[in-house]
């Protein structure tokens, strides 16, 4: 695993990162999954960067925290799917748990789109409960999040939308029933699903 992760070939980084979500839970890889994204850093394989960071974010790296933020969230381009990406991460390995909301809260005062679509993400694929008045806030900022949007992009309240499933039945019912008639087809999915109190398997 060390070789593939620090040796030449990108797409045996890619596959080693990938393969590291499931495999060898017990061992601590994460200062080599830091170094391999430093290798990838002035590449242009996005792809590898991405699937890089999802590791590091699912098995909570926390010495990745301030690379992450400084050299990833601080200096991408807004509308970058590795952008996304490593605000998910950013979440994953800044919170205390999964009712924390403080860091998703932190990343959509950002006001940037691809770091606020990836907080809500998080949100969502780890089905967390922030606080009442946290999802109050978080509720606040995005219930119309996106309205605006280029044409093509998909809803990025997508991710809110399956976390309201367990959240406080009064405060989503009004946001989750906007989402129902937005006219984007798996955002209008999870929230229906979310109204009848459901988890659903993300895309």
């Amino acid at each position: 695993m060390n070789d593939e992760l620090l040796g030449r070939s990108t797409v045996k980084r890619r596959k080693a990162a990938i393969k590291l979500r499931t495999t060898y839970l017990d061992d601590d890889y994460c200062d080599l999954l830091l170094e391999a994204l430093k290798i990838e850093e002035d590449k242009d394989n996005w792809q590898t960067k991405a699937e890089i960071v999802k590791t590091i974010g699912i098995r909570r790296c926390s010495s990745s925290i301030e690379y992450i933020d400084s050299i990833l969230i601080e200096r991408l381009e807004d509308h970058d799917l590795l952008l996304r990406v490593s605000a998910t991460a950013l979440v994953r390995l800044k919170r205390n748990g999964l009712g924390d909301g403080d860091s998703v809260i932190d990343l959509l005062k950002t006001g940037r789109y691809s770091v606020i679509e990836g907080g809500l993400e998080a949100l969502g694929y780890d089905q967390m409960i922030p606080s009442l008045e946290q999802q109050k806030e978080i509720l606040e900022i995005c219930k119309m999040f996106g309205a605006d949007r280029q044409r093509g992009y998909m809803d990025p309240r997508y991710g809110l939308a399956a976390a309201c499933a367990k959240w406080n039945v009064e405060l989503v019912e009004a946001f989750l029933n906007n989402c129902v008639v937005s006219g984007d087809v798996p955002l209008k999915y999870v929230a229906e699903k979310s109204l009848q109190r459901k988890y659903v398997k993300l895309r």
